[in-house]
């Protein structure tokens, strides 16, 4: 992966896509050249009495722009703005005719504005081979992130969005403003040229929006009408007339004459320009690198992460678990079922087609996986009768991570035209997969209505979580009746990569002394990393909480023990204290990931950083609790979701965990555990809307005359009793574990692994995760001795 890259900045001339620049050059990359899209016909200076309002471009102010290429001495390319918002979509779509003409000529009139950026982009490389990105400022506007991911991709140049969710990242003090106090430090002059919110007053226009009293002024006046104190709705507009050396190397300076206040309606007013001028900074002296020492970039993890990341030391971590007397011998799954041979579970609201592989072609991997694509099309259309488009998850079974390349070629192609293809996770179990099978794929696929799905596709580089280049997104909800009713949600499998640069974190990120510090706390950094990867997205995606998570770990015998009793720790450790600051307080409120300037401006109203819009993982409010024995103890013990720990061969890009986990967003949930007569499983259970019923059962490892599958059918039948199903056998069932199976006995989705662990640390035969979903003619009666958490 490339270190330094060769950025093409686009700018509106707006605080945002200048502050982007500059946390591009502070990452190490290259600002090739400037390129910026203005209203047709106006490409001088003239007096300007409109605004055309665009969803994705900012036009006030547009006559200025060129004196940007003298202000930072940069080549300045600029085209109007053809066509208008046809897609008004929030995420960003163009037909697969689009994509198949990427190398056409001009965009036309009829087109979205959005495909603007083509042509002028398209230019700018053939000047500039050497660019292989480009930036802009989105923050918080999926409307606006999307199209430019959407182009970006479509030129091969990769995206890049520093300010993504900037807000929502670690910083001191409030962080409604964090962006434009950071805005201040490195002295950005970012003048107001338009207001358009209630508050918002004309005397506003030309002020420095990061000065403090213009900041204390947007606050009060956001607060009281609602709105985004980063201007993000469209509350107000910016022009940058300034900033730190050696980047803007001149300055703009606007005359009080060559102003022109326009008075729209309800309010609204902005700046017209009848002249500019840049000017040299006389009396400025700064050394190269002094903005960088102010320019802060967030911190890399959250309090909360930061938190156990100090406590999870060699001293503080109990090994977990032991297993005396038992001796473990790995036995490859020389079966599944019969080869080759798939199974399929459908219920109320998915559908689940398992285990789909193609050894019968021969040991080439890329035959296989072709193979696989049309047996599954084959699949969708005959049996399960849905499309491509309605798969929301996929598990990929590598022999070898070395044919990730060639089968990620192969399953893009299934997704070639889906703006937001499924989540997925992706790992390599060896030898541990049936003898001639390279691949196997299995595939979660939606029954519900399209349209009530809701997807998060980021493919920007960015300080909040990895980017998702690629056939898969970082996660896809279910809705469950309707888009009121609560959702399952999908999320791919996340390493612990540094967003910004996309490589894998190492301690020397965190530590000074890393030289001195082992590879276990390495490990520790990462398994915290990844998992706030995973909390990120499922706070973006309002999961309130988890069914549970797998955590997939590479290890040796030397190192297993202590990586899975780390990974156990870190899960129960962030439920734990977030339980502990329930009971202690609400924290301060923090911004609404989930604003967007799609949603405001189609009033779908959200008091932005309100408390009311504060949103908690684990959210306490939605459980209810019961268990076998009704005390304390238990009931505290069931506030930590369920968690396994799966040893395989490999994960992607060489890391050492991989977290994935299912969330249910907006839904009452309800916790049952039980543990088998003969102790030899132990069950947590979760009911979702008294609809759907998961079980995470763990089977003990007691001697090697086990049946395993005995064992298992035992452990779903106390799921039967327990919450009174009618037969949970006939759900579908994800295996893991290092014993041989046979699935015509029980048939299930099979993840074969070296090893497999629970929370407590000890090692099981099988971890088993049902999914149950109940008819509308199935009632799940209620336990009695229930206790809410309110």
């Amino acid at each position: 992966m490339e270190r330094e890259l060769n950025v093409i900045a686009l700018i509106s001339g707006g605080k945002d896509s200048f502050f982007s620049l500059l946390h591009c050059i502070a990452n190490g990359h290259r600002v090739t050249a400037l390129v910026n899209l203005y209203p047709p016909d106006t490409g001088k200076l003239a007096e300007l009495d409109v605004d055309l309002n665009s969803h994705m471009y900012q036009t006030v102010g547009h006559s200025l722009i060129p004196l940007y290429a003298d202000m930072l001495s940069l080549p300045l390319y600029r085209q109007e703005i053809r066509g208008k918002a046809v897609n008004q979509a929030k995420e960003y779509h163009v037909s697969g005719k689009a994509l198949l003409q990427n190398n056409a000529a001009n965009s036309t009139a009829d087109e979205d504005e959005t495909e603007s950026m083509m042509d002028i982009l398209r230019l700018v490389k053939m000047e500039h081979p050497e660019a292989n990105a480009v930036c802009a400022g989105a923050i918080l506007s999926t409307y606006q992130r999307t199209r430019i991911e959407s182009v970006a991709l479509r030129m091969q140049l990769i995206p890049l969005a520093y300010l993504w969710q900037y807000p929502e990242l670690p910083t001191q003090g409030p962080r409604d403003d964090s962006l434009l106090r950071d805005m201040a430090a490195v002295g950005l002059d970012a003048r107001i040229i338009k207001v358009a919110s209630g508050g918002l007053h004309e005397d506003l226009l030309w002020e420095n929006v990061c000065a403090p009293l213009v900041r204390k002024r947007i606050a009060n006046a956001m607060k009281r009408f609602g709105g985004s104190m980063l201007g993000e709705g469209g509350e107000f507009e910016t022009l940058v007339v300034n900033g730190p050396l050696p980047v803007f190397r001149r300055a703009i300076q606007v005359q009080e004459e060559q102003r022109k206040v326009i008075r729209g309606d309800a309010g609204e007013a902005w700046t017209a320009f009848t002249g500019g001028m840049v000017v040299d900074k006389d009396g400025e002296h700064t050394e190269a690198t002094e903005w960088l020492e102010r320019l802060r970039k967030p911190e890399l993890l959250d309090e909360p992460f930061n938190k156990i990341l100090e406590t999870a030391n060699d001293e503080y971590i109990p090994q977990r678990g032991e297993t005396p007397g038992v001796t473990v011998i790995r036995r490859s799954l020389d079966r599944f079922g019969k080869r080759d041979q798939y199974h399929i579970y459908t219920g109320e609201w998915t559908s689940r087609i398992s285990n789909i592989s193609a050894s019968y072609v021969g040991d080439d991997t890329d035959a296989q996986i072709e193979r696989i694509k049309i047996d599954l099309l084959s699949i969708m259309e005959g049996i399960v009768h849905r499309s491509v488009h309605d798969i929301v998850f996929t598990t990929i079974l590598l022999r070898s991570m070395g044919d990730f390349h060639t089968v990620n070629q192969r399953y893009a192609e299934l997704f070639a035209y889906k703006p937001n293809p499924p989540a997925r996770v992706t790992i390599a179990c060896g030898d541990n997969l049936p003898q001639h099978v390279n691949v196997v794929i299995s595939v979660v696929v939606a029954l519900g209505r399209n349209k009530f799905r809701r997807c998060l596709h980021v493919q920007s580089r960015s300080y909040w979580a990895p980017a998702n280049i690629g056939p898969y997104s970082q996660a896809v909800t279910v809705p469950l009746e309707n888009s009121s009713a609560g959702a399952l949600v999908y999320i791919a499998g996340q390493i612990p990569l540094l967003p910004a640069s996309m490589e894998l974190v190492a301690q020397t990120m965190l530590f000074h002394d890393a030289p001195s510090r082992s590879k276990l706390a390495e490990f520790r950094l990462q398994a915290t990393l990844s998992l706030q990867h995973l909390w990120r997205v499922g706070k973006t995606m309002s999961v309130g909480w988890w069914i549970g998570s797998v955590a997939f770990l590479v290890a040796n015998e030397n190192d297993i023990r202590h990586k899975v009793s780390t990974s156990a720790f870190i899960w129960e450790a962030i439920h734990t204290q977030q339980w502990k600051t329930r009971l202690e307080g609400p924290e301060t409120a923090a911004i609404d990931a989930n604003f967007d300037v799609w949603d405001h401006q189609r009033d779908i109203s959200r008091n932005f950083g309100s408390e009311n819009e504060e949103h908690n993982l684990p959210d306490f409010a939605c459980l209810s609790l019961s268990s076998a024995d009704d005390t304390k103890s238990q009931a505290d013990h069931s506030i930590v979701p369920p968690f396994f720990a799966a040893q395989v061969a490999q994960l992607p890009r060489g890391s050492e965990i991989e977290w994935q986990a299912l969330g249910v967003s907006q839904a009452p949930v309800k916790l049952i555990e039980t543990v088998s007569d003969d102790e030899k499983s132990i069950t947590a259970c979760t009911m979702v809307s008294d609809r759907i019923v998961f079980g995470y059962i763990g089977i003990k490892v007691t001697d090697m005359t086990t049946d395993i599958n005995a064992q298992v059918e035992q452990s779903l039948r106390l799921i039967e009793k327990r919450c009174n199903l009618i037969s949970a056998v006939n759900g579908h069932k994800t295996i893991y574990t290092s014993y041989q199976m046979d699935c015509s006995q029980v048939k299930a989705q099979l993840i074969p692994c070296v090893s497999i662990w629970n929370l407590q640390g000890e090692e099981l035969a099988a971890a088993i995760i049902l999914h149950y979903e109940v008819g509308d003619g199935t009632q799940i009666t209620k336990a009695s001795d229930s206790s809410s958490t309110e």
